[in-house]
């Protein structure tokens, strides 16, 4: 029988990293809460080859001197929280006393600092986990540097990224903390080069101007919300600014990131069907409330909150944004249905009568050709008689297979040179990741202009509608897991599901009888011509004895 035995102080201490050290971006994290717990007005963070070779953070913030700067290194160290009670009243970013501890356990950490007003500080080096070297020094602030990330778990080592995902996690956390703590400058350098330089501002629309740029911002709409428990501030979507995936969704509580599947599901509850399918509103919110009606010490990484009335704050979220978005973009919806569907053919009638909803239209082409005729069914469906049956046709998704396989194949396609190249601006961690791809990226001549822009200056006739920031940030945000030794075809299949998705036909556009019949022989020429890329249908059939089975009739 196995005896039953303690650990030793070092497997621990690797455990407890294990739970809160998951990456490099949870070590730039857990330090930058550091600096914000201390004050920190001015926070620098350094990292080279993506925070695997090194990471330093500095902060002006109040400094420690040689007891204290000791005392953070054991486990469960802390001043802030002294008794239980406190547990139930946090305001500060960390208050486990796991932080350095747990980093130190799995790298070679130095730490340098000084109380403020005075510059004699202390330099302390450990390795992984054992104190090697201390002596005093003339510093201000504090200075943690950290070198060779699991260094002495190598089973942890390699389950790192490369680095360009890397970088994008750091800086993701990043963006996070400086979208609260908008009152602080940020600087951040990779491999010597700044990449992000954020001023203090003196609002959230001015942080989120300075990483996400004017034209983001101009298509966000305000709402607030409130209730005896909470106030709630928040920016949302407005008009078409969906994306294809979660990469610009943000809750906050009391100035702390969070994830809550279930306030994220308010946002798309409060939207309702506006949103178009396999698309996702961009959200920040901001919630304040009495930390004794929240309990933050439910994850290691302080990342999931337990509320004591999570069903009012979800209720407040479903109100702010239906009032400020929902209801004027149900409105704006009706009357697109109603006046603003693009028809390309003058022969074309709208069938719309006496009480009905706009819902219910339904668009019948006049048979003036000799091929088909096509009845459309709201704005995405067409319906049309074959041999002996019924054929209803999805023109966006069929649209989108096309497209897919021609990228895929690489012919079908040509590039034309744009005139006036195309500036596209994205987010920096979109940037890290992109930038190593973009060679990769088929009849699109991208060039990267540094630190956030891309340069396009030639690309397909079918892109000219197209929104290439959307394209090429979707594209970012389902290539940043892919490791270093993913095949080539993975990445492409990545990218060109991506691009056939934005650069289909949308609804509200009604194709003209000659472009549905192209449409459906470039369809029938496809590898799998009854699929989008994503596997739902482009087209469904009905026979005439199914009919006829549906209807009750004996066939």
């Amino acid at each position: 029988m196995t005896q039953i035995k303690l650990l030793s102080e070092d497997i621990i201490n690797k455990i407890a990293a294990g739970e809160v050290i998951e990456r490099p971006a949870s070590v730039v994290k857990e330090l930058v809460e550091n600096s914000i717990d201390a004050q920190a007005t001015e926070i620098k963070v350094e990292i080279l080859s993506a925070g695997k070779r090194m990471i330093r953070i500095s902060d002006n913030g109040m400094g420690m001197d040689k007891v204290n700067a000791l005392m953070s290194l054991n486990r469960h160290a802390t001043s802030k929280i002294s008794t239980d009670t406190d547990l139930f009243s946090i305001r500060t970013m960390g208050f486990r006393g796991e932080a350095l501890s747990s980093i130190a356990a799995v790298s070679r950490m130095s730490l340098t600092t000084a109380p403020k007003g005075t510059v004699e500080g202390v330099a302390i080096e450990i390795e992984g986990g054992r104190i090697i070297n201390i002596k005093d020094k003339v510093t201000s602030g504090t200075s943690i540097e950290i070198n060779d990330l699991f260094f002495n778990t190598p089973a942890r080592k390699k389950f790192m990224k490369k680095n360009s995902t890397e970088l994008y996690h750091i800086v993701d956390n990043l963006t996070s903390l400086a979208l609260t703590q908008i009152d602080r400058l940020f600087l951040i350098y990779s491999d010597e080069t700044e990449m992000m330089r954020l001023s203090a501002s003196s609002s959230v629309m001015e942080r989120l101007s300075q990483i996400y740029g004017g034209e983001f911002i101009k298509k966000l709409k305000e709402f607030n919300a409130a209730n005896n428990i909470v106030k709630i501030n928040g920016y949302v979507s407005s008009g078409d600014n969906f994306r294809k995936s979660r990469s610009h969704q943000y809750l906050f509580v009391n100035k702390r990131p969070i994830t809550d599947n279930s306030l994220r599901h308010a946002v798309y509850q409060a939207f309702g069907k506006i949103i178009p399918n396999g698309s996702h509103p961009v959200f920040f919110i901001y919630i304040e409330a009495d930390p004794a009606s929240i309990d933050i010490n439910v994850h290691p990484t302080k990342s999931e909150i337990r509320f004591s009335d999570r069903s009012s704050i979800y209720s407040l979220i479903v109100y702010g944004v239906n009032t400020t978005i929902g209801a004027k973009m149900m409105i704006e919806k009706t009357v697109a249905e109603r006046q603003d569907i693009e028809i390309n053919e003058p022969v074309a009638a709208i069938s719309h009568q006496g009480s009905e909803t706009p819902h219910k239209m339904t668009y019948t082409l006049i048979n003036n050709m000799p091929s088909r005729n096509y009845v459309y069914v709201g704005d995405v469906y067409a319906a049309y008689s074959y041999s002996d049956g019924l054929c209803i046709i999805d023109h966006h998704a069929a649209h989108e297979r096309i497209l897919y396989e021609k990228f895929k194949k690489g012919i079908g396609l040509t590039s034309s040179r744009l005139l006036f190249p195309i500036q596209v601006r994205l987010t920096i961690r979109e940037h890290a990741v992109l930038k190593d791809y973009i060679n990769k990226i088929p009849f699109i001549e991208i060039e990267d202009f540094g630190v956030d822009t891309f340069i396009i200056r030639s690309m397909p006739v079918e892109f000219n509608s197209a929104d290439m920031a959307k394209i090429l940030s979707d594209i970012a945000s389902s290539l940043i897991d892919i490791s270093s030794q993913s095949p080539i075809d993975e990445i492409l299949d990545i990218i060109a599901k991506k691009i056939a998705c934005h650069s289909s036909v949308r609804g509200k556009k009604i194709l003209s009888q000659a472009e549905l019949d192209r449409l459906i022989k470039d369809l029938d020429s496809m590898l799998d011509p009854n699929h989008c890329p994503h596997g739902r249908p482009t087209r469904l059939y009905f026979s005439k004895q199914e009919l006829g089975r549906m209807f009750k009739r004996n066939t």
